[in-house]
């Protein structure tokens, strides 16, 4: 009698560098995807469709700061999250300046699914007052500026104690400390 070989199983636990909706870790985020709309620096629409993704791993950890906001009474309100590739370079091409803008070549933050741009909501979804517009290039939206607004300390506080690290000229932008160690894509939206 043969005895039957088992076959090892492939492991179906999920892979932290997968991209994945946030909506699905963090329902109550506000959705604003300011370049899937004309709302923009660009004035035009650049994203195809309204979707923020995220690597899991960068997605969970935003996930712990939305909770510790809930607890505020605040959510998050999200204007962008992975980038694919090919619209960095349409961004580079209007605002070719390192300060504002990665160089594609270099490749962004965004572009590696481990970036978020995001605000503050209160508990009836309405923004809550924050130092400057979003994308604004100016010396006000940088973070040593920025960070003497109460609500910009709060959403600092919280994705810093989530392990986030935020960007000296965005106050609005926040990276995962291990952004360099995911791959660049331009997965499609």
């Amino acid at each position: 009698m043969i005895a039957a070989c088992a076959t090892p199983r492939a492991s179906s636990a999920p892979s932290p560098a997968e991209l994945v909706e946030v909506k699905q870790l963090i329902p109550d985020a506000v959705l604003d995807l300011r370049y899937a709309t004309t709302n923009n620096f660009t004035g035009k629409q650049v994203y195809p469709v309204a979707r923020c993704k995220l690597r899991r791993a960068v997605a969970e950890r935003l996930a712990r700061a939305a909770t510790a906001l809930r607890a505020q009474h605040r959510h998050l309100l999200i204007w962008d999250c992975y980038r694919p590739t090919s619209i960095q370079e349409v961004f580079w091409k209007l605002v070719p300046d390192e300060r504002y803008v990665a160089n594609p070549k270099k490749g962004s933050r965004h572009g590696r699914g481990a970036a978020v741009d995001l605000a503050l909501v209160d508990d009836q979804d309405q923004p809550v007052p924050l130092p400057t517009k979003f994308d604004e290039f100016s010396e006000a939206a940088h973070r040593d500026h920025a960070l003497t607004s109460e609500e910009a300390r709060r959403l600092a506080a919280a994705m810093t104690d989530a392990g986030f690290v935020g960007m000296p000229t965005e106050w609005w932008h926040y990276d995962a400390p291990d952004a360099a160690s995911y791959p660049l894509s331009d997965e499609p939206l």
